[in-house]
Protein backbone atom coordinates (compact mmCIF):
# COMPACT_ATOMS: atom_id res chain seq x y z
CA UNK A 1 0.00 0.00 0.00
CA UNK A 2 2.71 2.43 -0.95
CA UNK A 3 5.37 3.49 -3.40
CA UNK A 4 9.10 3.58 -2.69
CA UNK A 5 11.65 4.42 -5.40
CA UNK A 6 15.43 4.60 -5.33
CA UNK A 7 17.62 5.52 -8.31
CA UNK A 8 21.26 6.27 -9.01
CA UNK A 9 22.02 9.79 -10.26
CA UNK A 10 24.89 12.14 -11.08
CA UNK A 11 26.93 9.32 -12.65
CA UNK A 12 26.32 7.14 -9.58
CA UNK A 13 27.64 9.80 -7.18
CA UNK A 14 24.17 10.14 -5.62
CA UNK A 15 21.04 8.14 -4.86
CA UNK A 16 17.64 9.82 -5.07
CA UNK A 17 15.02 8.23 -2.81
CA UNK A 18 11.31 9.04 -2.76
CA UNK A 19 8.30 7.58 -0.93
CA UNK A 20 4.67 8.53 -0.34
CA UNK A 21 3.06 8.93 3.09
CA UNK A 22 -0.10 6.92 2.54
CA UNK A 23 -0.99 4.42 5.29
CA UNK A 24 -3.50 1.56 4.98
CA UNK A 25 -4.47 -0.65 7.93
CA UNK A 26 -7.57 -2.15 6.31
CA UNK A 27 -9.60 -1.40 3.21
CA UNK A 28 -11.74 0.89 5.38
CA UNK A 29 -8.96 2.52 7.41
CA UNK A 30 -6.50 4.30 5.13
CA UNK A 31 -5.33 7.77 4.25
CA UNK A 32 -2.61 10.41 4.11
CA UNK A 33 -0.48 10.79 7.24
CA UNK A 34 2.65 12.59 8.38
CA UNK A 35 4.47 9.27 8.81
CA UNK A 36 7.89 8.87 7.22
CA UNK A 37 8.81 5.86 5.08
CA UNK A 38 12.48 6.75 4.50
CA UNK A 39 14.45 5.86 7.61
CA UNK A 40 18.17 5.88 8.51
CA UNK A 41 19.30 2.39 9.54
CA UNK A 42 22.47 2.02 11.58
CA UNK A 43 25.39 4.43 11.75
CA UNK A 44 26.89 4.07 8.26
CA UNK A 45 24.46 6.14 6.18
CA UNK A 46 22.15 3.32 5.03
CA UNK A 47 18.52 4.35 4.50
CA UNK A 48 15.52 2.04 4.22
CA UNK A 49 12.45 2.87 2.14
CA UNK A 50 9.88 0.73 3.89
CA UNK A 51 6.78 -1.11 2.73
CA UNK A 52 4.64 -3.43 4.84
CA UNK A 53 3.09 -3.75 8.28
CA UNK A 54 4.57 -1.95 11.27
CA UNK A 55 5.15 -5.10 13.33
CA UNK A 56 6.99 -7.00 10.58
CA UNK A 57 9.07 -4.06 9.34
CA UNK A 58 9.88 -3.00 12.89
CA UNK A 59 11.17 -6.44 13.82
CA UNK A 60 13.38 -6.71 10.75
CA UNK A 61 14.88 -3.24 11.19
CA UNK A 62 15.48 -3.85 14.90
CA UNK A 63 17.59 -6.88 14.00
CA UNK A 64 19.50 -5.05 11.28
CA UNK A 65 20.69 -2.21 13.52
CA UNK A 66 22.45 -4.76 15.73
CA UNK A 67 25.16 -4.99 13.04
CA UNK A 68 27.70 -2.21 13.48
CA UNK A 69 29.06 -2.76 9.97
CA UNK A 70 25.68 -2.64 8.23
CA UNK A 71 26.10 -0.96 4.85
CA UNK A 72 29.90 -1.12 4.79
CA UNK A 73 30.12 -4.36 2.84
CA UNK A 74 27.38 -5.00 0.28
CA UNK A 75 27.53 -8.80 0.38
CA UNK A 76 27.45 -8.94 4.18
CA UNK A 77 24.59 -6.45 4.26
CA UNK A 78 22.55 -8.68 1.92
CA UNK A 79 23.13 -11.60 4.28
CA UNK A 80 22.10 -9.50 7.28
CA UNK A 81 18.86 -8.49 5.53
CA UNK A 82 17.93 -12.07 4.63
CA UNK A 83 18.77 -13.38 8.11
CA UNK A 84 16.79 -10.59 9.78
CA UNK A 85 13.77 -11.34 7.58
CA UNK A 86 13.87 -15.07 8.39
CA UNK A 87 14.30 -14.52 12.12
CA UNK A 88 11.49 -11.95 12.31
CA UNK A 89 9.14 -14.15 10.29
CA UNK A 90 9.84 -17.14 12.56
CA UNK A 91 9.04 -15.04 15.62
CA UNK A 92 5.70 -13.89 14.23
CA UNK A 93 4.90 -17.37 12.94
CA UNK A 94 5.50 -18.76 16.41
CA UNK A 95 3.28 -16.15 18.09
CA UNK A 96 0.38 -16.40 15.65
CA UNK A 97 0.20 -20.11 14.86
CA UNK A 98 2.05 -22.05 17.54
CA UNK A 99 1.19 -20.19 20.70
CA UNK A 100 2.67 -20.96 24.11
CA UNK A 101 2.36 -24.76 23.83
CA UNK A 102 4.55 -25.54 20.84
CA UNK A 103 8.00 -24.09 20.24
CA UNK A 104 8.95 -23.38 16.66
CA UNK A 105 12.01 -25.66 16.91
CA UNK A 106 9.76 -28.59 17.85
CA UNK A 107 7.35 -27.71 15.04
CA UNK A 108 10.13 -27.60 12.43
CA UNK A 109 11.56 -30.90 13.67
CA UNK A 110 8.12 -32.53 13.49
CA UNK A 111 7.76 -31.45 9.85
CA UNK A 112 10.92 -33.37 8.98
CA UNK A 113 9.64 -36.68 10.32
CA UNK A 114 8.69 -39.47 7.94
CA UNK A 115 5.08 -39.25 9.07
CA UNK A 116 3.58 -35.94 10.17
CA UNK A 117 0.72 -36.13 12.66
CA UNK A 118 -2.64 -34.50 11.98
CA UNK A 119 -2.14 -31.55 14.34
CA UNK A 120 1.19 -30.54 12.82
CA UNK A 121 -0.25 -31.05 9.34
CA UNK A 122 -3.20 -28.76 10.09
CA UNK A 123 -0.86 -26.05 11.43
CA UNK A 124 1.34 -26.38 8.36
CA UNK A 125 -1.68 -26.05 6.06
CA UNK A 126 -2.86 -22.95 7.93
CA UNK A 127 0.57 -21.32 7.63
CA UNK A 128 0.76 -22.15 3.91
CA UNK A 129 -2.66 -20.61 3.35
CA UNK A 130 -1.70 -17.46 5.28
CA UNK A 131 1.42 -17.05 3.15
CA UNK A 132 -0.67 -17.30 -0.01
CA UNK A 133 -3.18 -14.70 1.17
CA UNK A 134 -2.34 -11.70 -0.99
CA UNK A 135 -5.00 -9.52 0.67
CA UNK A 136 -3.71 -9.92 4.22
CA UNK A 137 -0.46 -11.92 4.41
CA UNK A 138 0.61 -12.62 7.97
CA UNK A 139 4.10 -11.19 7.36
CA UNK A 140 4.24 -8.00 5.31
CA UNK A 141 7.73 -6.62 5.01
CA UNK A 142 9.80 -5.21 2.21
CA UNK A 143 12.19 -2.34 1.78
CA UNK A 144 14.84 -0.79 -0.40
CA UNK A 145 18.11 -0.33 1.44
CA UNK A 146 20.18 2.43 -0.14
CA UNK A 147 23.55 3.90 0.73
CA UNK A 148 27.28 3.96 0.06
CA UNK A 149 29.72 1.28 1.22
CA UNK A 150 33.15 1.62 2.80
CA UNK A 151 34.65 2.27 -0.64
CA UNK A 152 32.12 5.05 -1.32
CA UNK A 153 30.36 2.91 -3.91
CA UNK A 154 26.54 3.13 -4.05
CA UNK A 155 24.19 0.21 -3.49
CA UNK A 156 20.45 -0.39 -3.89
CA UNK A 157 19.24 -3.59 -2.21
CA UNK A 158 15.67 -4.87 -2.50
CA UNK A 159 14.40 -7.08 0.34
CA UNK A 160 10.99 -8.66 -0.27
CA UNK A 161 8.96 -11.82 0.29
CA UNK A 162 9.83 -14.62 0.74
CA UNK A 163 12.98 -13.10 2.25
CA UNK A 164 15.49 -12.74 -0.58
CA UNK A 165 17.64 -9.63 -0.82
CA UNK A 166 18.45 -8.70 -4.42
CA UNK A 167 21.28 -6.34 -5.36
CA UNK A 168 19.90 -3.95 -8.00
CA UNK A 169 22.86 -1.58 -8.08
CA UNK A 170 23.83 -2.61 -11.61
CA UNK A 171 20.25 -2.02 -12.77
CA UNK A 172 20.53 1.39 -11.14
CA UNK A 173 16.96 1.76 -9.92
CA UNK A 174 14.25 -0.08 -8.06
CA UNK A 175 10.71 0.43 -6.81
CA UNK A 176 8.46 -1.45 -4.43
CA UNK A 177 4.95 -1.22 -3.10
CA UNK A 178 1.53 -1.51 -4.67
CA UNK A 179 2.26 1.26 -7.19
CA UNK A 180 5.67 -0.04 -8.24
CA UNK A 181 4.52 -1.34 -11.62
CA UNK A 182 3.44 2.14 -12.76
CA UNK A 183 6.64 3.71 -11.43
CA UNK A 184 8.93 1.16 -13.07
CA UNK A 185 7.17 1.57 -16.41
CA UNK A 186 7.84 5.30 -16.20
CA UNK A 187 11.50 4.85 -15.22
CA UNK A 188 12.14 2.41 -18.04
CA UNK A 189 11.41 5.19 -20.50
CA UNK A 190 12.63 8.26 -18.63
CA UNK A 191 15.69 7.69 -16.47
CA UNK A 192 19.46 7.53 -16.84
CA UNK A 193 22.03 7.25 -14.06
CA UNK A 194 23.98 10.07 -15.72
CA UNK A 195 21.21 12.59 -14.96
CA UNK A 196 22.28 15.38 -12.61
CA UNK A 197 20.45 15.48 -9.29
CA UNK A 198 17.92 18.13 -10.36
CA UNK A 199 16.86 16.15 -13.45
CA UNK A 200 16.86 12.85 -11.55
CA UNK A 201 14.72 14.33 -8.76
CA UNK A 202 12.14 15.52 -11.25
CA UNK A 203 12.07 12.22 -13.15
CA UNK A 204 11.69 10.17 -9.97
CA UNK A 205 8.92 12.49 -8.77
CA UNK A 206 7.20 12.03 -12.13
CA UNK A 207 7.45 8.23 -11.71
CA UNK A 208 5.94 8.55 -8.25
CA UNK A 209 3.04 10.55 -9.71
CA UNK A 210 2.38 7.74 -12.19
CA UNK A 211 2.27 5.31 -9.26
CA UNK A 212 -0.71 7.31 -7.93
CA UNK A 213 -2.79 5.46 -10.52
CA UNK A 214 -2.81 2.80 -7.82
CA UNK A 215 -5.54 3.87 -5.33
CA UNK A 216 -3.32 2.93 -2.39
CA UNK A 217 -0.56 5.42 -3.26
CA UNK A 218 -0.86 8.86 -1.73
CA UNK A 219 -0.18 12.36 -3.00
CA UNK A 220 2.02 13.60 -0.15
CA UNK A 221 5.66 12.52 -0.32
CA UNK A 222 9.18 12.69 1.07
CA UNK A 223 12.50 12.60 -0.74
CA UNK A 224 16.10 12.19 0.38
CA UNK A 225 19.29 12.50 -1.66
CA UNK A 226 22.23 10.39 -0.48
CA UNK A 227 25.89 10.79 -1.37
CA UNK A 228 28.98 9.20 0.10
CA UNK A 229 29.47 12.28 2.28
CA UNK A 230 26.06 13.72 3.07
CA UNK A 231 22.33 13.07 3.45
CA UNK A 232 19.98 15.82 2.29
CA UNK A 233 16.21 15.82 2.79
CA UNK A 234 14.38 17.65 0.00
CA UNK A 235 12.86 20.77 1.64
CA UNK A 236 9.14 21.48 1.66
CA UNK A 237 9.42 24.49 -0.64
CA UNK A 238 11.14 22.39 -3.30
CA UNK A 239 8.52 19.65 -3.01
CA UNK A 240 5.72 22.23 -3.28
CA UNK A 241 7.35 23.71 -6.37
CA UNK A 242 7.54 20.29 -8.05
CA UNK A 243 3.91 19.58 -7.14
CA UNK A 244 2.88 22.76 -8.93
CA UNK A 245 5.08 21.99 -11.95
CA UNK A 246 3.40 18.62 -12.35
CA UNK A 247 -0.09 20.06 -12.00
CA UNK A 248 0.69 22.74 -14.58
CA UNK A 249 2.12 20.27 -17.07
CA UNK A 250 -0.89 17.97 -16.74
CA UNK A 251 -3.50 20.71 -17.10
CA UNK A 252 -5.43 20.74 -20.37
CA UNK A 253 -4.10 23.31 -22.86
CA UNK A 254 -7.73 24.43 -23.21
CA UNK A 255 -7.90 25.37 -19.53
CA UNK A 256 -6.58 28.82 -18.73
CA UNK A 257 -5.08 29.35 -15.29
CA UNK A 258 -7.54 30.85 -12.84
CA UNK A 259 -6.00 31.83 -9.50
CA UNK A 260 -9.39 31.51 -7.79
CA UNK A 261 -9.83 27.90 -8.96
CA UNK A 262 -6.39 26.40 -9.47
CA UNK A 263 -3.24 25.78 -7.52
CA UNK A 264 -0.67 28.58 -7.87
CA UNK A 265 1.68 28.23 -10.82
CA UNK A 266 5.33 27.31 -10.21
CA UNK A 267 7.88 30.09 -10.60
CA UNK A 268 9.00 30.59 -14.19
CA UNK A 269 12.58 29.83 -13.19
CA UNK A 270 11.71 26.61 -11.35
CA UNK A 271 14.34 24.63 -13.26
CA UNK A 272 17.03 27.10 -12.16
CA UNK A 273 15.82 26.87 -8.57
CA UNK A 274 15.92 23.08 -8.71
CA UNK A 275 19.45 23.23 -10.13
CA UNK A 276 20.55 25.58 -7.34
CA UNK A 277 19.24 23.08 -4.78
CA UNK A 278 21.15 20.29 -6.54
CA UNK A 279 24.36 22.34 -6.36
CA UNK A 280 24.13 22.35 -2.56
CA UNK A 281 24.54 18.56 -2.74
CA UNK A 282 27.09 18.16 -5.54
CA UNK A 283 28.57 21.51 -6.67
Amino acid sequence: MTICIGVLAADSKAIVCIADRYMAYTTDIAGETDSVKILPVGDNGAHALISGSEDAVGRVLAKLIQHDDLGKNRSNTQKYCEAAYREAEREMLSMRFLGPFLKIEAYEEALLQGQVNAVIKSISDEISQARKDTNQPFFQCGFLLCGFDEHKKPYILNLSAPGGCVDLTLTGFSAMGSGSGYALQNLLGGWERSYPIDRALYEVFDAKSDAELDPNVGWDWDAVVLTADKIISVPEETKTMLDRVLVQQNRSPYTLFDQDKHLPLPPEDWMDKLKEFAKTIIP
